[in-house]
């Protein structure tokens, strides 16, 4: 490594963990303080836009805490700004159980373990950055091959193409300052775009997660219906029909159905 990579080095690891790593040699320490503090808070304000629910069940210490550390210890390899939230997520990660983040409020000197108090946060990070692929997903929607009024009973559902369907061990679209769980409690979700390009969710039991599931295999619906009978048990198939159908209709108000599939001539 020769003298110019050796100070690129150098300094850049100064201005990702400045208390652990001092300036070059004949670097300033206070002029660089300024490039240090440029570039955390650039970092800072775009995982705070991306991530609000985690910034406001977080205090400024705690929250600055885990940007800080994140900003020290990852590698993006992405030069644009909107890759980083994904970064973060990945950082998460790589980071459980948690057992060596700790989160410090104000000047307390001994932090919080983080898993202690808050053991659903990367599920809510992830919860919270999906939007960003959901909002900037190109695909468009083939209205010439949908039928908006087709039987979705008998015909086969058009599922919407810019949607998630995502399990998570805690109810991440209810925490918020007022809610904090410390217990799993299974939630399944589908994020989706709405025809206002809208991020938005609804709410799945373990039924109805499945049923979308069956319909991203391309099933129809009777075919998707008859099998999660079979899955369940289920003594009367045609009952869980009747079921299937208004669900399906619910789907459709939700814009995650919209219709069925129009049949090539």
């Amino acid at each position: 490594m020769n003298a110019t990579e050796t100070f690129q080095r150098t300094f850049a690891a100064h201005l990702r963990n400045p208390e652990a790593n001092p300036p070059p040699q004949g670097v300033d320490a206070e002029r660089a303080g300024v490039y240090v503090e440029l570039l955390f808070n650039n970092v800072e304000d775009f995982l705070s836009g991306c991530f609000p629910v985690i910034r406001k069940i977080l205090d400024d210490g705690q929250w600055n805490a885990l940007v800080r550390q994140f900003y020290a210890e990852h590698a993006c390899q992405s030069p644009y700004f909107r890759e980083i939230p994904a970064g973060f997520v990945e950082w998460l990660t790589g980071r459980l159980p948690f057992d060596s983040l700790r989160l410090r409020s104000g000047n307390t000197a001994q932090g919080t373990l983080f898993g202690e108090r808050f053991p659903f946060l990367l599920e809510l990070a992830h919860y919270e950055w999906v939007e960003v692929p959901l909002a900037l997903d190109d695909s468009e929607i083939d209205w010439s091959s949908i039928d908006p009024d087709g039987d979705l009973l008998a015909g086969k559902p058009v599922l919407n193409p810019v949607m998630l369907l995502q399990s998570y061990q805690y109810p991440v679209h209810r925490i918020g300052p007022d809610f904090l769980p410390t217990e799993p409690e299974p939630t399944h979700l589908v994020l989706l775009r709405d025809q206002h390009g809208k991020i938005q969710f609804v709410s799945l039991n373990v039924t109805t997660a499945r049923l979308v599931q069956l319909l991203q295999e391309n099933l129809d619906t009777r075919t998707a219906i008859f099998q999660l009978a079979q899955e369940m048990q289920h003594p009367d198939p045609e009952q869980l029909m009747q079921f299937g159908q208004q669900i399906l209709e619910q789907f459709k108000t939700q814009f995650l159905v919209l219709g069925t599939a129009i049949r090539p001539r």
